[in-house]
């Protein structure tokens, strides 16, 4: 009876010590991994800066491919900074990688894709030796790797891979914490510099000037009809075509409301996204990849129709219909070249122009006789300019079109101040393989004891 109960518990231990043996490794090999992040340029994410779509992608090749180019998409990584994308679940053995646009041109390649799909050089992924003269690091820190850092793109310094005719280019490595400090990298992005905090409270404002009418101000009654138009034009250097633009109108909902929207612009590909989601303004973003197909060299064109219902009495300045274009993008005729024209920086708008119309059935009331009749004013509202911060896009290439070698990375051994310390994730597979070894040792000790117990407790029995 004795023995048959040992042999059980002595089975028992065993099971359990190799179960817990076994998760221990199984755990070492799933964080066996590394998490990186890349710092998208507009044209490689945001489609009204040129990109092809919203995607962001990272491809690497060896030990083995992680997906047929261009790799797979990142996910956006808000919570570290704008434009910043990350990749998670990155072998521990991978030697280098591509961020790209998630465009694939093709081999041979389509030119039209091609001009989209950007990507950046070799991105190397073993770390420097801080020994090293041109390393960006102070010696302070000697990485093995770069889990957790950001990629910073030098977009300076541009080139075309050979095969696909995607634009590259090289970057180097910065912490989360100081991927903004370099401006020969984050300064290439043209990215809107960021307002100083003032420690000083701004001087009260003490003009106590009333606020003169609007003159000339236009009647509109309830039941007008007011159509707005936004127009383009001027747009005559080396990029001629719009391939992308956003436009916001806004309005006073509690004298006009939205009745219709037309978009009035045709190209290869072209699409219109109107939200109207937000009250009292309309989003207009339109992307046409190859280029939008009317003329906008000359004078300004309509590109889209907006028309309004005037709900109640009002006056043309309380209806305060106003429009901003917050981004602009040009391109060549072959669409092989795209030219930022408002947006990214930019603080003029030489491009845009908003038409306000009202068509009014009523007839116009007596002047008074102690004043002149005073003309209605049709001029149209002005659109004011805007900065907005720039985005992203991507790249393609195939597993034969890079090596498993950084070759195109050198730009990262630059004099930038690159600093900070990288998280370390060595010991942490050994770690957790002695944690499961200690806890097997101590389950078999009980499970031993145990058995000693039942072994003695029997004995006494059967000597009574």
């Amino acid at each position: 009876m004795s023995k048959k109960v040992i042999s059980i518990l002595l089975s028992a231990a065993m099971l359990v010590a190799m179960f817990c043996v076994g998760f221990g490794a199984v755990t070492a090999a799933a964080d066996d991994t590394r998490t990186y992040y890349f710092l998208a340029p507009d044209n490689y994410c945001k489609t009204e800066a040129g990109a092809a779509n919203t995607d962001v992608g990272a491809y690497w090749w060896s030990p083995e491919e992680n997906a047929p180019w261009p790799g797979q998409t990142m996910t956006a990584a808000p919570e570290i900074g704008e434009n910043i994308y990350k990749i998670e679940g990155v072998p521990a053995k991978t030697t280098a990688l591509v961020f790209n646009a998630f465009v694939d041109a093709g081999t041979p390649q389509d030119p039209k894709l091609a001009a989209v799909a950007h990507q950046t050089k070799d991105v190397n992924l073993e770390g420097y030796d801080a020994s090293e003269a041109e390393c960006p690091y102070d010696g302070s820190v000697d990485t093995a790797n770069f889990d957790g850092w950001v990629f910073v793109l030098n977009l300076n310094e541009k080139g075309v891979n050979e095969l696909s005719g995607a634009e590259t280019a090289g970057g180097a490595w910065f912490t989360v914490d100081n991927y903004k400090s370099s401006e020969t990298y984050y300064g290439s992005y043209g990215f809107a510099a960021e307002e100083p905090a003032s420690d000083t409270e701004p001087a009260a404002d003490t003009d106590t000037t009333p606020v003169a009418p609007v003159a000339d101000d236009e009647v509109w009654h309830a039941g007008d009809t007011v159509t707005v138009e936004v127009q383009f034009g001027g747009i005559n250097g080396e990029a001629t075509k719009i391939g992308a633009y956003n436009y916001d109108v806004t309005y006073n909902t509690a004298v006009v409301e939205l009745a219709d929207k037309e978009n009035l612009t045709t190209g290869e590909g072209a699409t219109t996204m109107a939200n109207t989601a937000v009250a009292g303004t309309v989003k207009i973003g339109n992307i046409a990849p190859f280029g939008l197909e009317q003329d906008f060299t000359g004078d300004k064109t309509t590109a889209y129709k907006l028309t309004f219902n005037v709900t109640k009495d009002t006056t043309k300045s309380e209806a305060a219909i106003a429009g901003v274009c917050s981004s602009l993008s040009a391109m060549t005729a072959d669409a092989s070249k795209t030219e930022k024209l408002i947006g990214a920086g930019s603080t003029e708008d030489n491009y845009s122009n908003l038409l306000v119309k009202v068509a009014c059935p009523h007839q116009p009331e007596e002047p008074s006789s102690s004043e002149p009749e005073k003309p209605s004013s049709s001029e149209p509202s002005s659109s004011e300019p805007s900065s907005s911060t720039p985005s992203s896009s991507k790249p393609a290439s195939s597993s034969s079109q890079t090596s498993s070698k950084s070759t195109g990375d050198n730009a990262s051994k630059s004099t930038s101040s690159a600093k900070g310390t990288t998280a370390s994730t060595a010991g942490t597979s050994t770690a957790t393989v002695q944690t499961a070894g200690t806890f097997a040792v101590v389950s078999l000790v009980v499970i031993l004891m145990a058995a000693a117990a039942v072994v003695l407790y029997t004995r006494k029995k059967t000597e009574e």
